[in-house]
């Protein structure tokens, strides 16, 4: 969010912060002391209450503002109430913004943050928090999430106990809020991750708006320019063409879309991430309908149509939703149509399909080295010995990741046949350290097993 300050502003709240630790509570005169004062705790107070504006008369703000004078700048716990509170004071009368006052506030700031993606450091960094603070949160969740997935807890159960009761009810109730909506709530993280990007535009948007943006720019990924996006919103969702103009500018200036040299509007690998959630279900119908109707070509055409990072979230659903046989048979149909980064995740997808053995013998002799060491990798998944005699020689592949994926399948599937190659490469001393172990791994299983199978 962009609040727009002036330099008179900044200036007259580094004064006002500096007067109240110098004057007020008569802070150290040295000339380390004060420098420390006025070139680190000063510009960082400031920049903690310019980017938190309306949060000044927030309580849960300033105990993160208390937290800071303490855990960060190392003063004492008797004083960092009353010192927090006569530095927001100032702060307040010069940073006249409206004030949001619900506790939970900068918990859900942090963690909108968070679930997109963003480090700890960062966001202690952007928001202006203490790192120490944001990790205490973060462990909280974690301890939270523990008790309810040992108990399916209700709130009030959680309440009940003792480790959680010290959170304090208002802090327990929205991290209870978060993990239940991210574990059960269709959408959930997808929605907040919008909610931040409408919060770094600073623009009056609502997630719909802001998602029928993104699903006309993937249907129509390369071929809209901005003034026809504009138009085909200003149509669709009845909004100024001016608002939605500063949209696209500001997506396009935090990277959320692209523009090419013609011209054209893409989704980002981001943006496209999040709103995949959104376009399933709708892809999802007509790849059904496609299949039902055993029309191979419509099914492929709609999964060659989408944004890449679309196509990976359609990949998985056709896996989870399809029969086997329709899955492998849509899925290999795109399989090296698209690019290297989508055959490798098919092949990882493959690995749960054992219809698609005879494709992954054939990735074995592939000239890229990544899809030779994947397939290797799916094979053992599936566990099919007939691989066997096709992987041994990959044991002198001149990749040590396909090597190493090798020994690995040979060990996956047990066969005895193995068994001399693998004891050659365990005892190499001029293959790598990891495949040596993994080949001395791979032996001790097939012993295992054949050991299992000469007692039975």
């Amino acid at each position: 969010m962009n609040w727009g300050w002036t330099k008179n502003d900044l200036t007259s709240l580094s004064e006002s912060l500096a007067a109240v630790l110098l004057e007020e509570w008569g802070g150290p005169r040295s000339p380390l002391a004060l420098k420390y004062i006025n070139e680190t705790i000063i510009p960082d107070l400031v920049h903690c209450f310019c980017n938190n504006a309306d949060l000044l008369t927030n309580s849960t703000f300033a105990e993160i503002v208390q937290w800071k004078l303490k855990n960060q700048f190392a003063n004492p716990s008797a004083v960092v109430v009353d010192l927090a509170r006569d530095l927001l004071l100032p702060a307040q009368s010069i940073i006249k913004r409206p004030q949001i006052t619900d506790p939970k506030e900068p918990w859900r700031r942090i963690f909108r943050l968070w679930i997109g993606g963003e480090s700890l450091p960062n966001i202690a960094e952007r928001m202006g928090y203490p790192l120490d603070y944001l990790d205490l949160l973060v462990l909280r969740l974690k301890k939270l999430k523990a008790f309810m997935v040992n108990s399916r807890a209700s709130l009030l159960e959680c309440q009940q106990n003792t480790e959680l009761r010290e959170f304090g009810f208002e802090q327990l109730s929205f991290l209870y809020q978060f993990q239940t909506g991210v574990a059960g709530e269709p959408l959930y993280k997808e929605r907040l991750i919008l909610e931040q990007v409408i919060w770094d535009l600073g623009m009056p948007l609502l997630v719909p708006d802001l998602v029928n943006l993104l699903e006309i720019i993937h249907t129509h990924e390369g071929k809209l320019d901005e003034e026809s996006l504009i138009a085909a919103m200003s149509e669709t969702a009845g909004m100024r063409a001016n608002l939605f103009s500063c949209v696209i500018d500001g997506l396009i200036s935090i990277h959320y879309i692209q523009k090419n040299k013609a011209g054209k509007l893409a989704l980002s690998e981001k943006s496209a991430q999040t709103i995949a959630g959104f376009l399933l279900p709708k892809l999802g119908e007509q790849l059904k309908r496609a299949v039902s109707i055993q029309d191979l070509e419509l099914a492929q055409g709609i999964l060659l149509n989408q944004n890449e990072a679309v196509l990976i979230r359609l990949i998985d659903w056709t896996l989870q939703e399809l029969e086997q046989k329709q899955a492998l048979e849509v899925l290999n149909s795109v399989y090296q149509k698209v690019s290297r980064r989508v055959d490798i995740y098919l092949i990882k997808v493959f690995a749960n399909i054992p219809q698609a053995f005879d494709l992954l013998m054939k990735c074995l002799g592939d000239n890229d080295s990544l899809i030779r060491a994947r397939a290797c990798e799916a094979l053992g998944q599936i566990g099919n010995k007939s691989a066997v005699s096709s992987l041994i020689p990959l044991l002198l592949d001149p990749v040590v990741g396909v090597r190493e994926m090798a020994v690995q399948a040979l060990g996956e599937m047990g066969d005895v046949l193995a068994m001399n190659e693998l004891l050659r490469v365990a005892e190499d001393y001029g293959e790598s350290i990891n495949v040596r172990e993994r080949a001395r791994g791979a032996v001790r299983k097939i012993k295992t097993l054949s050991g299992e199978g000469l007692s039975s």
